[in-house]
């Protein structure tokens, strides 16, 4: 089972007093890396969340986005500052008498001043806000694997699909390989007979030239490794752990296999199913980007 690094996920909790929403979502990324949107009297909370995070997901860049939303209306912790109000209207109106000025006092006069509007809000409380937004996040968490899982689904099939045709492309070789090692040894005996016009053909020596030849063209060992790797690519995408980084491995041992192969070649059309090779392995390079 392998998960997709892309995917988006949302939750959100609605009381009396707050709603919170929390939104995550993934795309590829080389290691884990996470970045937050938070209200700044939540900001503590940043290494806590990050810790719940990387427990579920161990690749991709991540962003998190915290909604916090109070239910309480404004008028309950918006508040007059009586006293601060009272003394700027003492200081009016010694100016007005002490300078002779006339005209009354206006709101206008006062509402840019500072001071005179005090917020009363409580403190949060953030142990008890943490157990709200641990609870959403986790929610948000889950709704996200969900959308990787299923995305990690369809890409394995993609995948297997594709060691498939490796697969078939490695045994075709393989039977070309063969065939050629018996045309060598054909046109090589005619040349020959008809190097020495004639002359008697030094069975032998023709022998020791098809051997070296074979040995020198002998791609079992390559297309072994080959099947090797893709079953173990196979294997990999069984297993529940993060697997993108080994997959990104056995795919650069099996370019590695088909450039043996290729410099081994003794036909064109070997030659062009190595070339084959070459393309399925770089469709699977880039599918895996996005598995974690």
């Amino acid at each position: 089972m392998i998960l997709s690094m892309t995917g988006y996920g949302k939750a959100e909790s609605i009381t009396n007093d707050f709603k919170v929403v929390v939104e995550i979502n993934s795309v590829n990324n080389r290691f884990l890396e996470v970045q937050f949107r938070l209200p700044k009297f939540f900001a503590s909370l940043e290494s806590r969340l990050k810790e719940k995070i990387s427990k579920k997901i161990t690749r991709g860049k991540v962003n998190y986005n915290l909604t916090w939303e109070e239910n309480v209306p404004p008028s309950s912790y918006v508040k007059l500052n009586e006293e601060a109000a009272e003394i700027y209207h003492t200081i009016f109106e010694q100016l007005k008498k002490k300078f002779d000025l006339s005209g009354d006092l206006e709101v206008e006069d006062f509402i840019n001043l500072p001071d005179l509007i005090k917020i009363e809000k409580e403190d949060y409380d953030l142990e008890k806000a943490w157990q709200v937004i641990s609870g959403v996040t986790d929610e948000a968490l889950a709704e996200l694997n969900r959308m990787r899982n299923s995305e990690g689904s369809n890409i394995s099939i993609d995948l297997r699909d594709r060691i498939e045709k490796l697969n078939q492309v490695i045994q075709k070789i393989e039977e070309l390989a063969c065939q050629n090692v018996e045309s060598y040894r054909d046109r090589l005996q005619k040349r020959m007979s008809e190097f020495l016009a004639g002359k008697d053909l030094d069975e032998g020596r023709l022998a020791q030239e098809v051997a070296f030849m074979a040995e020198r063209s002998d791609v079992t060992e390559e297309c072994v490794r080959f099947r090797s790797h893709n079953q173990q690519f196979l294997n990999a995408l069984e297993e529940k752990a993060p697997v993108g980084k080994r997959l990104t491995f056995l795919l650069q041992e099996m370019n590695r296999e088909a450039n043996t192969i290729s410099s081994k070649a003794l036909s064109a059309p070997i030659s062009r199913l190595v070339i084959h090779l070459k393309e399925e392995i770089e469709k699977l390079r880039e599918q895996i980007q996005n598995i974690e």
